[in-house]
């Protein structure tokens, strides 16, 4: 090799070394700070996300009343228990069907659209109702503990129960979380290789070892998980970055629509043969829609599981509008829907629903152990100073 090659290649060679110095020290200064000041909100992200894995069947559990009916001779319509919510609760934006009866003894849930007059409260409003009677069994709000701790921790892990202002503050933490995600790549790049094919395993000789080792191998086995999870919920709550987000609207008289609900609900069964509808969302101002929610047939991509498609009605003459399944939606729509799919994990049955509990523990634990790595770094740190003076 020509010395001018050699030289130039020596060259770069130690700027390429410096760079990489550079980047992991400015990395590591990135990556603590970071964690110090999300560690509490990554604590609760995590243990609340677990938790809300199972959440469906953890508030039936917790609810049997609501759950194990007795069932009557005769049902009440969807129109007589709408008709009754949409005089009952003014000033709404919207109301959804959310949960249809799962048996005979099941309950109907409605989801009520609040329109709010300050950001920082909880838009949603749930009324359980006796399919049997239309005697309303249950009622709240998301923002209140009492009527459903389960709905409480749903609202609580979006929104920390701050409303608009809650949520902005969770996509700002999913930005930092993928941050120091990143950063943390750059520190550990050396290890990554090794933990992946578990030559580099948990140390048990001491517990500073220990806790290194665990943030470490942790970090690197859940580091693609923690990115899908912070990365859904910042795109869930990304439109809060947007001022028109935050406006208020003024009051809202809740409009009446004439169609009967239970008559859209069997044409569009008989529209989309094996159509199998989830939800229904009812305007209740002018110029809005019915769509019937639920799940088409030729969908097969698992994450537009669920209520992604709808086939939309005239509110006020009940007119066939449109049939949307979701393949042909626009592709933010259809970004969006797959995000909530990957995110909340009901995608893939009970193993990932566990995979998702025990890796979504995670954040908290790095968070714990990256705090505990940077007491003991800043102790020791100060250790030389107290035996020189």
């Amino acid at each position: 090799m020509a010395p001018s090659t050699l030289e130039s290649t020596t060259f770069f060679f130690l700027t390429y070394v410096s760079f990489l110095k550079k980047a992991t020290r400015w990395s590591f200064r990135l990556h603590s700070w970071l964690g110090l000041a999300t560690g509490l909100f990554l604590l609760l992200f995590g243990l609340t996300g677990s938790a809300l894995v199972f959440r469906p069947e953890l508030d039936r559990w917790a609810n049997p009343e609501l759950h194990q009916l007795t069932p009557g001779p005769t049902t009440v319509s969807i129109d007589r228990m709408y008709r009754m919510l949409v005089r009952r609760y003014p000033n709404l934006t919207k109301i959804v069907l959310h949960d249809f009866p799962q048996g005979p003894a099941d309950s109907y849930e409605f989801m009520l659209y609040r329109n709010l007059s300050r950001v920082q409260d909880a838009y949603l409003y749930f009324v359980v109702i006796d399919p049997y009677t239309g005697r309303i069994l249950r009622e709240g709000g998301y923002d209140e503990i009492g009527p459903s701790f389960w709905r409480w921790l749903n609202l609580f892990h979006y929104s920390f129960q701050a409303g608009a202002p809650g949520k902005l503050l969770g996509a700002v933490l999913g930005v930092t979380m993928i941050l120091s995600l990143l950063t943390g790549l750059v520190i550990y790049r050396k290890h990554v290789w090794n933990v992946l094919r578990f030559r580099e395993r948990i140390n048990w000789k001491n517990r500073h070892r220990a806790l290194s080792s665990l943030h470490r191998v942790v970090g690197v086995w859940s580091l693609l998980f923690n990115v899908l999870l912070f990365g859904t919920g910042l795109v869930m709550n990304a439109t809060y970055f947007d001022p028109a987000t935050w406006r208020l609207k003024p009051p809202i008289q809740n409009q009446v629509v004439p169609v009967s609900l239970d008559a859209l609900l069997s044409r569009s069964k008989q529209r989309v043969p094996g159509f199998e509808p989830i939800a229904i969302n009812i305007p209740t101002t002018a110029g809005q829609p019915i769509l019937v929610r639920g799940h088409f047939p030729q969908t097969t991509f698992f994450l537009y599981q669920g209520k992604a498609s709808h086939i939309a009605f005239d509110a006020q003459t009940g007119q066939l509008l449109t049939v949307d399944p979701i393949e042909h939606q626009p592709f933010g729509k259809r970004f969006h829907w797959a995000s909530y799919q990957a995110h909340i994990g009901l995608f893939g049955g009970l193993p990932i629903r566990w995979l998702y509990v025990v890796l979504g523990l995670t954040p908290g634990l790095l968070s714990l152990t990256g705090a505990w790595l940077w007491y003991r770094r800043t102790r020791f740190k100060r250790q030389p100073k107290l035996v020189a003076a």
